[in-house]
């Protein structure tokens, strides 16, 4: 299927001004991100947002430039609106990071993976969902690219943006099949809860919370488990062999070899690794010391990182 839509760059403030009064007239919205150095939770940047909504019935999409040198906060209106519905899929990756680094508390957020989780669907990632209902078959040769570097290669801006058209069009056709899955962050559901009396306080959910093969993506340095203690392992077997894009992008895709049979040992030969929650566990290894950046940009394994594994790993 051939997506017919129209792209624009925003690097400047004057396109910023242009589309937040285009987005002022939008009822939904789908919204992706790119971040740079991610594996590292001090240097990680927000490199583009993506945002794809219709004008007049057209599909658009923006892509803003968040290292351009602006201030990109002039989109607040929109995605803080309780009247524009934000469509993102695997909300609990992006949206803690706009609120993070941009100050960005977007809602209310439509997570068009969880939607397809809680429809009992194997193989929820936007790939394949598009592939599956949309007919869309999305390149992701450009993921692994650096975000941080610029000028952006136009296949690049290309790439993130038919991800954010993907979205828009994915979440359209789960309405349609009456899915819905509103994803709330779990820090903001403490403050609210703070200010309500306990009886009055609202149950509040992230796409972390629903039952599913993967488990918890942060790991601690005693009881490692699941998809970080899978990562971890491929890190110790095959020292130098992958950079942390490359690891996460091939995590979910690419399970053959060595490395698959660590992850399908681990997790289970059923179990799916979203690239997002791959990135979050080998940034979490990075953060406890169990996994170091060569000057090659390789992961490897600290001695600390190779002793957990040997803990860890099934027998």
């Amino acid at each position: 299927m051939n997506v017919d839509y129209q792209v624009t760059y925003v690097n400047d403030p004057r396109r910023l001004a242009a589309l937040a009064g285009a987005l002022h007239t939008s009822s939904a919205l789908a919204l992706d991100i790119e971040t740079a150095s991610w594996w590292n939770r001090r240097a990680e940047r927000v490199s583009l947002i993506q945002l794809a909504y219709r004008e007049a019935g057209r599909l658009r999409v923006a892509v803003v430039d968040a290292l351009a040198g602006f201030d990109v906060t002039g989109l607040r209106p929109a995605l803080e609106s309780a009247a524009v519905a934000k469509a993102v899929h695997n909300a609990s990756f992006d949206v803690p990071r706009l609120d993070r680094h941009l100050g960005l508390r977007v809602a209310p957020v439509h997570d068009t993976m969880l939607a397809a989780r809680r429809g009992g669907e194997r193989g929820y990632s936007l790939k394949a969902q598009a592939e599956r209902h949309l007919g869309i078959e999305l390149d992701k040769g450009a993921r692994q690219s650096d975000w941080g570097a610029r000028p952006l290669d136009p296949r690049q801006v290309a790439y993130a943006a038919l991800d954010a058209a993907a979205t828009l069009l994915l979440y359209e056709h789960q309405l349609g099949r009456g899915l819905k899955a509103e994803y709330r962050p779990r820090a903001w559901a403490a403050e609210a809860q703070a200010g309500l009396p306990l009886s009055d306080a609202p149950a509040f959910e992230s796409s972390s919370s629903v039952s599913t093969p993967v488990v918890d993506a942060s790991p601690s340095t005693r009881d490692l488990s699941g998809i970080p203690l899978a990562l971890l392992g491929v890190i110790v077997e095959l020292p130098s062999r992958y950079g942390p894009e490359r690891l996460a992008a091939s995590a979910g895709d690419d399970r053959v070899g060595l490395a698959g049979w660590v992850i399908d040992r681990v997790l289970g030969p059923e179990a799916e690794v979203d690239e997002d929650a791959a990135r979050e566990a080998i940034a979490s290894l990075c953060e406890f010391g169990l996994v170091r950046l060569t000057p090659e940009r390789r992961l490897e394994a600290s001695p600390a990182g190779r002793e957990a594994w040997l803990r860890g790993r099934p027998r």
